[in-house]
């Protein structure tokens, strides 16, 4: 059998820190939310093993890719004998703050227990997922949601539907090093939670994101981000920010016009400029 689905990427509409859990991981406070910007994962389990191609040739095709762990897990918890042929056509970029390994993480475990007849219920799949990467019980779930501790306790959110626009510069960023200067205490502008997620759960997004903010926008030195950032408002976007820690940052639009106008103003300046719409889903069926 061959499955073919699309791993949407993720934005973070507000990205807060929170303090340093006991495991020593920092606790979050964010509200994601999937776009259709998506990788294609094709899975297919005609042959023994596990393998993997990419159309990205900077992208590992060994255990250090998500999609292998994923299968590799999979397995492991399904009792199964590994056969997992995995393609990827990539199109969300790496070190991005987009979460694209983690969407193709979910889309192979979906995609694997459909092949395998539902071996495994969803609790089940988020094990795996939070094994893998904070980002990934996202991903498998997707749409707008409240992610909190590392990302893997998770609320629904009324969706909401507009246009983004995505921008990455071509400098990425150091996550490690952002970590570093939030536990030197550096001083930072927070956003209102409380507010945040009152107007969200009442289904005025507008009002929730003039409470937003990403911390990591003040952690990382990115005046691309700024510059690019104010573009999209001058040019109609109602927020913008950074996503995750960086390097892409994103633009809301209330229309299609609006989002392709502001990427021709940013041609050339940009090396990854793209026009998408929000999802209500981390993982879908390739039409």
């Amino acid at each position: 059998m061959i499955i073919t689905k699309k791993a949407n990427a993720k934005i973070n509409l507000s990205l807060d820190l929170t303090g340093v859990l006991p495991n020593g991981y920092h606790a979050i406070h964010t509200v994601m939310q999937s776009v259709s910007l998506h990788d294609t994962v094709t899975v297919s389990d005609e042959t023994p093993g596990i393998s993997l191609t990419c159309t990205a040739p900077d992208v590992p095709t060994d255990g250090r890719n998500t999609a292998v762990k994923a299968a590799e897990l999979f397995f492991e918890a399904c009792g199964l004998p590994p056969r997992a042929a995995i393609g990827i056509t990539k199109r969300i970029p790496s070190q991005a703050g987009l979460a694209g390994g983690s969407a193709d993480a979910a889309a192979v475990l979906l995609a694997l227990n459909e092949i395998n007849r539902f071996p495994l219920n969803t609790p089940d799949l988020l094990k795996i997922a939070l094994k893998i990467g904070a980002d990934v019980p996202f991903a498998l779930k997707g749409g707008l949601r409240l992610c909190l501790n590392i990302g893997e306790i998770m609320a629904d959110l009324p969706q909401f539907h507009c246009f983004v626009l995505i921008a990455k510069p071509e400098k990425g960023v150091s996550t490690a090093e952002a970590f570093r200067k939030y536990d030197s205490g550096a001083p930072l502008r927070h956003p209102d939670n409380d507010r945040l997620l009152y107007y969200f759960a009442a289904g005025q997004p507008r009002q929730a994101l003039s409470s937003a903010c990403n911390v990591f926008a003040q952690l990382t030195d990115l005046p691309e981000t700024d510059r690019t950032n104010r573009a999209m408002l001058e040019n109609g976007a109602f927020y913008a920010s950074l996503s995750g820690s960086g390097s892409a940052c994103f633009g809301l639009f209330e229309n299609r016009e609006q989002a392709l106008r502001t990427k021709n103003a940013l041609e050339g300046a940009l090396p990854f400029l793209a026009v998408c719409e929000t999802s209500p889903a981390g993982v879908q069926n390739a039409e």
